[in-house]
Formats: structure tokens, C-alpha cells, sequence
């Protein structure tokens, strides 16, 4: 048995239709996500949930097996949560002191 050659679908070399179509969508892609300077609440919140989506699992997953199985869960579910809150204030902390940086820095800028 032996392969056949591999014929071309169409007679010309130029780009189809397809293509034109990939790139439109690309374009209309580009053109939603990286000018997004003025975001809605829908789309905050679904970054939002998309970004923490590890950490909500890990405070509802055990929360429902606490319900369903056995009440030594809802502590890794407390746990989890307040691990979470405390990472996210430091993660405030830390944005607040680079604001702080980069404001105090800009009104008094040292020359050297």
C-alpha cells in the first residue's frame, strides 16, 4: 500500500476566506481586552471570581463536605478563609506602600 500525494484544496495562493475571518475576530479580540479602561461590574466580577477561584473552592469544598460528612471540615474551611484574608491585606499593604513610594517620589524627586 502506498500513500497518496497530497493534492491542494483550492487553486489559489492567496489568503481565504477563513483566514480574513480569524483575523477579524483577532482584531475585534484585541480591540475589547486591551482597551478595557473603563471595565463593568459584570466583567470585574468575573475576573474577580476567575483569579480566586482556588481560594473559593478551598473555603466552600470543605464547607459543603463539613455539612455532608463531617463537622472536623468546617475548621479547614475557617482555616482556608482566614489564610486567604490574610493574604490579601498584605497584598493591600504592599500596594498601598508602593502608592506611597511612587507619590512621594514624584512631589519631592531627588537630583543627583
Amino acid at each position: 500500500m502506498c500513500t497518496p500525494e497530497p493534492k491542494p484544496t483550492t487553486d489559489h495562493t492567496g489568503q481565504s476566506a477563513t483566514d480574513a475571518a480569524v483575523e477579524a475576530r483577532r482584531a475585534a479580540d484585541l480591540a475589547i481586552y486591551t482597551n478595557a479602561k473603563y471595565p463593568t461590574r459584570t466583567t470585574q466580577t468575573v475576573s474577580w471570581l476567575g483569579w480566586h477561584f482556588g481560594e473559593l473552592t478551598g473555603v466552600v469544598a470543605p464547607l459543603g463536605l463539613g455539612v455532608a460528612v463531617w463537622d472536623g471540615f468546617y475548621a479547614v474551611s475557617v482555616l482556608t478563609a482566614l489564610g486567604w484574608a490574610a493574604h490579601e491585606l498584605r497584598l493591600r499593604r504592599q500596594q498601598r506602600a508602593l502608592r506611597t513610594r511612587k507619590e512621594s517620589t514624584k512631589d519631592g524627586e531627588v537630583s543627583g
